[in-house]
Order: structure tokens, then C-alpha cells, then sequence
């Protein structure tokens, strides 16, 4: 009898507004469930990691079906969330200023935050600016949002300059770019090297 009345109670799942990017994702699952979630939409380069409840999952995949996340619903509510990282290319924007954008996506209780080291600040300065992916975000648990670190020109140079992420539970490396200002201020950044840390 209770095995019964405990299996029929639903909980439910926070995708931190992704939820449509999750194959065969559902609102709620009954505690004790097996769940099953398909993650197909994959970028060339890109490194993936899964987390529920802020617990790193190690995904199968298929190559029919993209990575495969699995786990037994909790008697509690939870949080589902991806983190994406391009391994080997940045994304780059510039405006009719010149300034550089490098993006990056994160999501709160555990992702990774986000550092900048300009090697010589006399040729560069930098904001650091993030923006939910749900508009209700202050509601949920867990809510992804992309980091934007925007470059503007001071002087004409070329400098390196360390992209530090860092996470409880989630990926930790640094990036180095060299940093290239033309006479007109324009930024361009080259990706150099990756290092990834335990």
C-alpha cells in the first residue's frame, strides 16, 4: 500500500528555462522513477557537462540520439542543468566601437564564475555582465545565464590574458588569449591554450 501511494507522488524538474532542449523532458516524475533525458542539440567543439541537484552526471551517448542522462527521480523537487563550453573556439562580437565579447554560459548554486587577468591593463579594460536565460529565474533554482566579458581598446599593443573559470562541481580551467589593439582601438583575441584542473 504505501509502495503504491509513494510511487504515484510527482515531483518536479527545474530546466532552468532549457527544458526544451532536453528530448523526452517532462514536467514531473513520480519519486523513484527512472528518467530518461536525450540531449541532441550539440555544437562542433563544445564540452558538455550534466548536473542534477548540482551533482555532475556522466552521460552515455548515441549518436542517433546525443548524450543520455540518467538517474532515479528523488522524493524532492530538482534542478536539471547543462553547462556548454566551446573547447576550442571563442565567441567573438564586436560593435562599431571596436570592443571584443567573449561569451560563456554558467547557471546558479555551482557554476562556474568567472575571472579576467590582462597581463598588461594599460592596453586593455574589461566588463563582466550576465543574463538569465528565464525571465523567472529569481523564482527557480539552479537558472542558467551566459557571461558576457567585453574588451575595449586603450592604446595600440598586443597583451595576453588568463579567462579563469572555477566551480564547486562543475569544469575548471583557464583559457589564454593574446589580445591584439589596432591603431583604431579595434580588439581581436586569439584562443592559445586551454589547461583544465581537478
Amino acid at each position: 500500500m504505501c509502495l503504491s501511494a509513494c510511487g504515484s507522488v510527482k515531483y518536479n524538474v527545474d530546466y532552468g528555462g532549457k527544458k526544451s532542449s532536453f528530448d523526452n523532458a517532462r514536467d514531473s516524475y513520480a519519486a523513484g522513477s527512472k528518467v530518461t533525458l536525450y540531449y541532441s542539440i550539440i555544437a562542433t567543439d563544445t564540452d558538455y557537462s550534466f548536473y542534477v541537484d548540482g551533482e555532475k552526471i556522466n552521460p552515455d551517448y548515441e549518436e542517433s540520439k546525443g548524450y543520455i542522462i540518467k538517474f532515479t527521480m528523488p522524493e524532492h523537487d530538482i534542478t536539471v542543468s547543462v553547462e556548454s563550453r566551446n573547447s576550442m573556439e571563442y565567441i567573438p562580437e564586436e560593435d562599431e566601437s571596436g570592443k571584443f565579447t567573449l561569451s560563456y554560459d554558467s547557471f546558479d548554486g555551482g557554476g562556474p564564475e568567472y575571472t579576467v587577468e590582462i597581463e598588461d591593463d594599460s592596453l586593455l579594460d574589461y566588463e563582466i555582465a550576465k543574463k538569465y536565460y528565464s525571465e523567472n529565474h529569481a523564482e527557480e533554482d539552479g537558472s542558467s545565464y551566459a557571461v558576457s566579458i567585453v574588451f575595449t581598446g586603450l592604446k595600440t599593443g598586443s597583451t595576453a590574458v588568463t579567462i579563469s573559470a572555477r566551480s564547486p562541481v562543475g569544469i575548471n580551467y583557464d583559457e589564454v588569449y593574446r589580445a591584439d589593439t589596432d591603431e583604431n582601438l579595434n580588439v581581436n583575441m586569439t584562443l592559445l591554450n586551454t589547461t583544465e584542473y581537478d
